[in-house]
C-alpha cells in the first residue's frame, strides 16, 4: 500500500510540472463559435483560458491575444479575432502542436467541410503550405510552416 501511494506521489510530481506549462488550443468547434461571439465575449473567454490582449500588437479591427504560458517547443500561442464594422469576424490561430493539428484535419472532414484549393503563401516571412475547406457556411484554411520551430495555423470566418 505505502508503495503504491508513494508512485502516485512521485507520478503527480512528474506530470505536474507538464500540466503547468500545458496551453489551451481550440478544437474546431470553439473556433466556429468565435466567428459569431462579440469583442467582449471572446477577451472574456481568452483571459479565463489563459491569454492576454498584447494591446501593441492590436488596432481597433484585429486584437492579439497570446498565451500566457509556453505550449509546445516552448512557443506561446497566439489567436487574432479580426472584424471589420458591421462584418463577421475572421478567427486566426497559430500553435506548435502537431498533434492539435491533425485533429483539426480530422475534424473537418468528419464535419462535412470539403477540400477547395490548395495554397502556398508567406507567413511570418516563411513560406506556408496550405489548405482551404468550405462547409457551405465557414470558410476554413489551415496552414504549416517553419521558422525555429514547425508552426500550425487554422483561419477561420463565415
Amino acid at each position: 500500500m505505502k508503495a503504491s501511494f508513494f508512485s502516485i506521489i512521485i507520478a503527480l510530481f512528474a506530470i505536474a510540472p507538464l500540466a503547468a506549462n500545458a496551453q489551451h488550443v481550440f478544437p474546431l468547434t470553439e473556433l466556429q463559435k468565435f466567428c459569431a461571439q462579440n469583442s467582449s465575449d471572446f477577451e472574456t473567454f481568452m483571459l479565463t483560458n489563459d491569454y492576454s490582449l498584447q494591446s501593441k500588437l492590436s488596432n481597433p479591427v484585429s486584437k492579439v491575444y497570446w498565451s500566457d504560458k509556453t505550449g509546445i517547443s516552448d512557443k506561446k500561442y497566439t489567436i487574432t479575432r479580426s472584424q471589420v464594422p458591421n462584418a463577421v469576424a475572421n478567427i486566426l490561430f497559430t500553435n506548435t502542436d502537431k498533434k492539435w493539428y491533425l485533429e483539426v484535419k480530422k475534424q473537418l472532414a468528419a464535419t462535412g467541410y470539403k477540400f477547395v484549393k490548395e495554397e502556398n503563401k508567406t507567413v511570418n516571412g516563411a513560406q506556408a503550405t496550405g489548405s482551404n475547406f468550405s462547409n457551405g457556411t465557414f470558410q476554413v484554411s489551415i496552414y504549416t510552416y517553419t521558422t525555429d520551430v514547425p508552426y500550425y495555423v487554422i483561419q477561420i470566418h463565415l
